[in-house]
């Protein structure tokens, strides 16, 4: 709800959900936010089945943001899926939670040295 409220005009966000049940409670709270499914597109199913599927069944031709919080082992895997689909606008930002602890070391690692990407890591001492 947050970043939908950043959102600046005609722009959508698409958010991806592995649980049904957590995508249930997930959409009623985008929609009592006053988010329709334009500018908010929920989608229920792993990352590696999704992201293949955003362009042809999403309409995503390029994602300038991408916010990683889910499973860090499947970071570096999503990532290179979002690049092999070309899903990654020219300067497009990738912010990915919780790389240190519990940990992504591939995803940085990779995020660091492949050449494509200006790493940074921000460290933060509050969690919620």
């Amino acid at each position: 709800v947050l970043l939908a409220q950043g959102l600046p005009p005609g722009a959508r966000l698409y958010t991806v959900a592995v649980d049904p049940r957590h995508a249930a409670v997930a959409e009623k709270v985008i929609r009592l936010a006053g988010f329709d499914e334009q500018t908010v597109e929920l989608i229920v199913g792993p990352s590696e089945e999704v992201i293949p599927r955003l362009r042809e069944q999403h309409g995503l031709l390029k994602a300038d943001f991408v916010f990683m919080d889910h499973w860090k082992r499947c970071y570096l895997r999503d990532l290179q899926l979002l690049e092999s689909h070309q899903l990654l606008a020219e300067g497009a930002t990738v912010l990915a939670d919780n790389v240190l602890f519990p940990g992504a070391p591939h995803f940085l690692q990779y995020a660091k040295t492949c050449g494509k990407y200006r790493c940074k890591v921000h460290r933060a001492s509050l969690e919620y």
